[in-house]
């Protein structure tokens, strides 16, 4: 049932980007009340500054378990392209995604990449039809992932909050919760508004999921990506990732990015940041020399110690639960973990998460 503004929800959650979105709806869907509290003035700070690119990453494929999760997670992300867009309009633009590794990681990873069927390794003149208007160093090895989705953060959590507050979702944007308190059987959220009562309490704060009075339970800190959005009349038929990356936009942009910084919570662009993007995009697409700068972005990534999300209860609390950390994969699992989050919430079925996602293993304390 939906929650009143005076009532005691099932379920409060703290932060309203697309992971928190994501989560609130499929709480609703199970027919739980549910109340978000977002400090900004609209939803989704950092979720609106993500660059977009929705492709499980390389570098997990040593963790067979987490790679295959986020693969499925592209099926959920897919399902809800197909499901929202329709009705909110259009928030993806579907374009394959080439690959340049370096030698060693192809003799490192080839095997399996060749296993799980993720592309076609190209070359010579098969590359060059490819990738027109891309100048590409002949020390790489590329490969081309016809499945690749680029997802506009900003469009994207809209349709999802539009939906979540259709299905009596209590939204409130402006609060800031200055601390969590779990009192025996109930936790009260003491924000800028007053002090609330609920009963569950998610954090979905992204890389402000630290602190709250539980500063030295989540273990989330802020890693800053830094990116350009050009526009060109330079056409892009694919997203190129390398060392950075180079992605046709939503809004026919091309976007630039993005640096991995461990700066704290300097939420800003650099001349030494977007110099090295730019130097990027102009050697591996001399066309966009005369492009147009038209947005110089940064947002702060949630990251982890373990290098993987945070999903499940906080070690040492009953009623407080947390659901960060996705680094620069928030886009593409934000759904999956929704679901597995809901499931977990309301049955106590914690099994479509991976165990690397645990707190209490993370973090430490009971299992």
């Amino acid at each position: 049932m939906p929650s009143s503004p005076s009532s005691t929800p099932d379920f409060t959650l703290i932060g309203g980007g697309i992971v928190g979105a994501c989560l609130a709806e499929e709480l609703s869907d199970s027919g739980a009340s549910v109340r978000v509290l977002d400090s900004g003035a609209e939803p989704g700070h950092s979720t609106n500054r993500a660059a977009g690119v929705a492709v499980p990453s390389l570098r997990y494929l040593t963790d067979r378990e987490f790679y295959d999760w986020l693969r499925t997670a592209k099926q959920d992300l897919d399902a809800d392209v197909a499901r929202l867009e329709p009705e909110y309009g259009a928030f993806s633009v579907a374009r394959p995604i080439l690959r340049a590794l370096r030698e060693t990681d192809v003799e490192a990873h080839g095997d399996v990449l060749d296993g799980l069927g993720v592309g076609d390794w190209l070359k010579g003149d098969a590359l060059a039809q490819a990738t027109p208007g891309l100048k590409l160093p002949p020390s790489r090895r590329y490969l081309l992932d016809p499945d690749g989705l680029m997802i506009d953060g900003r469009r994207y959590l809209d349709a999802v909050r539009r939906r979540c507050v259709a299905r009596g979702v209590d939204w409130r944007q402006g609060v800031t919760v200055r601390e969590v308190r779990e009192e025996g059987a109930s936790v009260s959220v003491v924000t800028s508004d007053g002090t609330l009562p609920a009963d569950r309490v998610v954090i979905t704060a992204g890389a402000w999921s630290s602190g709250k009075g539980l500063a030295e339970a989540t273990g989330v800190r802020p890693q800053r990506g830094q990116m350009a959005v050009l526009r060109t009349d330079e056409e892009l038929n694919c997203i190129l990732s390398s060392a950075y990356y180079l992605a046709p936009g939503v809004g026919d942009d091309v976007i630039v990015g993005a640096t991995e910084e461990d700066t704290g919570f300097a939420e800003h662009v650099t001349t030494q940041g977007i110099g090295h993007l730019l130097r990027f995009a102009t050697t591996v697409m001399p066309g966009l020399a005369e492009s147009v700068p038209v947005e110089l972005r940064a947002g702060l990534r949630p990251v982890s110690g373990t290098g993987r999300p945070l999903a499940g209860a906080l070690p040492g609390h009953e009623r407080i639960f947390l659901s960060a950390g996705h680094a620069g994969h928030g886009l593409l699992s934000a759904r999956a973990t929704g679901k597995g989050m809901a499931a977990g919430l309301v049955g106590d079925d914690w099994e479509a998460l991976p165990y690397s996602m645990c707190p209490s293993h993370a973090l430490g304390g009971a299992s």
